[in-house]
């Protein structure tokens, strides 16, 4: 049997909404009984998928909004969390960052944020809405 719990935030387009989002995934992780190892794998790739849509999704407009969603299916044997991240402006592209650690990119100070979260969700998809782009992650709690 499937068990499947939903959570949804907006945030404003501000990294000023960072106390916001860390109490939001708190509560949501207790909720969820996620371990602390899993909680701040999950925070950190949250919280970098978010400055993503604020700097280059929303390109700093503090007047534009970051949608997240979570979901949490539970099954008998494995659990699986999905997560959404929009943003209302022209996205990036996150499958054209090269790897960070490649030879002659070294030195560029770009793409080692996700490159880290590839490190800790898998990225299954980024797609073109109405309003801007939405990033889709999955994740394994434990």
């Amino acid at each position: 049997m499937e068990a499947c719990k939903a959570y949804n935030l907006l945030l404003s387009s501000s990294y000023d909404e960072f106390l916001k989002l860390q109490d939001f995934l708190e509560v949501m992780s207790e909720r969820e009984g996620f371990s602390e190892e899993f909680f701040q794998e999950l925070s950190f790739v949250v919280k970098e998928a978010f400055v993503n849509a604020v700097k280059h999704g929303n390109a700093g407009n503090k007047a534009a909004v970051v949608g997240l969603g979570f979901e949490s299916l539970r099954e008998p044997d494995a659990r699986t969390l999905f997560i959404e991240v929009a943003d209302a402006g022209s996205g990036f592209a996150v499958h054209e960052i090269h790897d960070p650690t490649s030879s002659g990119l070294l030195m560029e100070p770009s793409g080692r944020g996700v490159f880290l979260m590839r490190a800790f969700a898998e990225i299954i998809g980024q797609e073109n809405f109405e309003n801007g782009w939405k990033l889709r992650l999955k994740m394994r709690p434990y």
